[in-house]
């Protein structure tokens, strides 16, 4: 696709939902988010996507008619036969239309694609594996999700949700995960799980060194994945028991997938580009533990280089991909 081509992303978050008109050079013209709109009844959240879409394209200085394609990526399970949402761990909405909505709503065409495996899609367009054919992408948010190109192909699956890495099940007598089973990866390393964990561990504790920390000012909804990381920097002995805990369930995790994939690269998205080293560097350190020599060699563990351009390059991506095919 050497001609410039205009396209919309439509990312669907554990909370909010971020919208953007991007081009096929991976340039970002305008982008908007809609605040906790994944945490209200879809019928509410509907008309605002398709007013703030129509708006940025407007903004951007376009015509909907010149735009080739709408691409919305959601959090699994999706049922991409018939473009809708099913009832995700992370959010209220169940079984929704969302793709035959916004096709009619934009009057455009409209694919939809699960997010981590839009997330990997936007890593071969535009990030660290362009020119790969073996690569996965897991993404640290909310929840836990993966994404995996193997022989140049993304794989979908048969019902189209392959890559729900972070329900792989490291410890069947571990925590609950929103999923309903115990010990996944997610229950360990996503963002809500995380959250709930050291809340319930403080509770009661209001004197607790972690209600200091910047940002959570003594205020328990802010005791959350972003606290843990920083009370382990500062050497908190609760975070920094958690911190080690998400590292090696993350390390074992990467193992699993290695073993599975035999990628040429991993890249850690969304949390891990915000810990950066402080997450990358334990978790290298434990990998031997849980993959053989020969793979870890052939496989480069990564930190995305797109940073949060990666939640507003997926959904386009999703786009651009359909447009290739």
């Amino acid at each position: 696709m050497q001609e410039v081509t205009h396209v919309l992303g439509i990312d669907i978050g554990g909370t909010k939902i971020a919208i953007c008109v991007a081009d096929n050079q991976g340039n970002v013209l305008t982008s908007d988010r809609i605040p906790n709109a994944t945490m209200e009844p879809y019928e509410k959240s509907l008309p605002s996507i398709i007013s703030l879409s129509k708006e940025l394209v407007a903004r951007a200085g376009l015509k909907m008619e010149q735009i080739k394609c709408c691409g919305i990526c959601a959090p699994g399970p999706l049922d991409l036969v018939n473009g809708r949402i099913m009832k995700s761990p992370n959010m209220i909405w169940d079984d929704v239309p969302i793709c035959v909505d916004v096709q009619k709503g934009l009057g455009i065409k409209t694919v939809m694609e699960n997010d981590a495996n839009a997330g990997v899609l936007a890593e071969l367009f535009f990030g660290s594996a362009k020119g790969l054919k073996d690569v996965v992408y897991l993404t640290m948010s909310t929840g836990v999700g993966g994404g995996i190109v193997s022989g140049g192909k993304l794989i979908t699956g048969t019902t189209g949700n392959a890559g729900e890495l972070g329900h792989i099940v490291l410890d069947l007598n571990g925590p609950i995960c929103g999923c309903g089973q115990l010990g996944c990866l997610e229950a360990y390393c996503g963002g809500r799980n995380v959250a709930l964990r050291l809340q319930d561990k403080l509770r009661y504790r209001p004197d607790h060194a972690m209600f200091k920390l910047p940002g959570v000012d003594g205020k328990l909804e802010n005791l959350n994945f972003q606290a843990v990381r920083e009370g382990a920097k500062a050497g908190i002995p609760l975070a920094v028991d958690m911190w080690n805990e998400i590292c090696l369930r993350l390390a074992q995790g990467i193992g699993i997938i290695i073993s599975s994939f035999n990628p040429e690269m991993i890249i850690l998205g969304t949390a891990a580009y915000y810990a950066g080293d402080f997450l990358l560097k334990p978790v290298l350190e434990q990998l031997p533990r849980f993959g053989w020599k020969s793979f870890r060699e052939a496989c480069k563990v990564i930190i995305t280089e797109l940073g949060p351009k990666v939640g507003e390059l997926a959904g386009a991506s999703a786009a651009l991909n359909a447009l290739n095919n």
